[in-house]
């Protein structure tokens, strides 16, 4: 947005520009600090995951059962394997990647539940998980939430 004016008052934001300004602010608050503008709460790239009715079915199971709480949209989970674990499935199931893996295999689109789930590097905790290093505790509990 170089050349903008961007001014703000309060929850007032005026914007000039010579083009076509697209600002949307949906459950989030926007925080200027040196020259940038950056919004927090749910990201765009969940999107793909709060649109989908049947997906939000599983995450109201997945509260339900204790795994994580529901905060004005942004799901916090309890543990951060599980989360992890549970995006796994969830990515292969809803098919979010249409990428492969060297075995041919889908590959898990992350950034989608990081941004739901507020958290970062889950691929990290699932690969501790592949590598035996760690267990998911309740996996089968987690299986369960998709059928």
């Amino acid at each position: 947005m170089a050349g903008n004016t961007i001014n703000v008052q309060g929850s007032y934001i005026d914007i000039h520009d010579n083009e076509v300004v697209n600002l949307n602010v949906e459950k989030g608050e926007i925080r200027l600090s040196e020259g940038r503008c950056k919004m927090s709460g749910v990201d765009d790239a969940a999107s793909v995951l709060t649109g989908n009715a049947d997906f939000m079915a599983i995450m109201r199971k997945a509260v339900d059962a204790g795994f994580c709480v529901d905060e004005s949209g942004r799901f916090r989970w309890g543990v951060k394997l599980e989360a992890a674990y549970f995006a796994s499935v969830a990515s292969h199931r809803l098919e979010l990647s249409k990428k492969h893996d060297k075995d041919g295999d889908l590959m898990i689109s992350w950034k989608p539940f990081e941004a739901l789930f507020g958290l970062k590097d889950l691929r990290l905790s699932y690969n501790d998980y592949q590598k035996c290093a760690t267990k998911v505790r309740r996996k089968s509990e987690i299986d369960a939430l998709f059928r």
